[in-house]
């Protein structure tokens, strides 16, 4: 899969270790989590992954509909 670059071409680089790059990573990597914990059998357990997933992000970056 390629880096998403936005319009301008400009993509994300978290490659340092400083408190700010640590914790959106941790944070993004909780999000997996979250994703990754679902029964892919069951149409409801998956729901309420993604449905539990974007509300994760939206609160920890501010992000509002």
């Amino acid at each position: 899969m390629d880096k998403y670059k936005n319009k301008d071409g400009t993509s994300l680089s978290y490659t340092g270790n400083d408190v700010q790059t640590k914790l959106v990573k941790e944070v993004v990597g909780k999000a997996i989590k979250i994703l990754s914990t679902f029964n892919m059998h069951d149409k409801v357990s998956r729901a309420w992954a993604i449905h539990k997933c974007k509300e994760f992000l939206k609160v920890n970056f501010d992000i509002e509909d």
